[in-house]
C-alpha cells in the first residue's frame, strides 16, 4: 500500500513557490498593503503552474498574477488583468516593476 502512495506522488506533484520566492512576493506585497494600493491575494497551485494573485479590492478579479510555469524558458509571467507585462527567467525581474509607485493624477 505505501510503494502504491509512493508511485502515485510524482504523477500528482504541483508547481509551488518555493519559501524565498514567497518571502520576496511578500515583501513588496506587505509594502503595498500599508499604503492601501492592494487588499487581498490568493494563491492557486496546478500540474503546469503556480499563480501569486494580486487583489485591489476584495469584490474584484485580481489586478496583477505572477505566475510559475513547471517547464517553460521563461519560468516566470507577470499579468495585469488579461496583459502580459512582462516574462522573464528571473522572479526579482518581474518584482521590480511591482515595486514601482502607482502614479495617480491630483487635480
Amino acid at each position: 500500500m505505501l510503494e502504491n502512495f509512493k508511485s502515485n506522488k510524482n504523477k500528482f506533484k504541483l508547481v509551488s513557490f518555493s519559501k524565498l520566492e514567497i518571502n520576496k512576493i511578500m515583501e513588496i506585497y506587505s509594502k503595498k498593503i500599508a499604503i492601501g494600493e492592494w487588499k487581498d491575494y490568493s494563491i492557486f497551485f496546478s500540474k503546469n503552474c503556480a499563480i501569486f494573485n494580486i487583489h485591489k479590492s476584495f469584490s474584484r478579479s485580481p489586478e496583477f498574477k505572477i505566475l510559475k510555469y513547471y517547464q517553460n524558458r521563461e519560468k516566470y509571467t507577470l499579468s495585469n488583468k488579461h496583459q502580459i507585462l512582462a516574462k522573464s527567467t528571473s522572479l526579482n525581474k518581474l518584482l521590480k516593476l511591482l515595486k514601482k509607485p502607482n502614479l495617480r493624477l491630483i487635480k
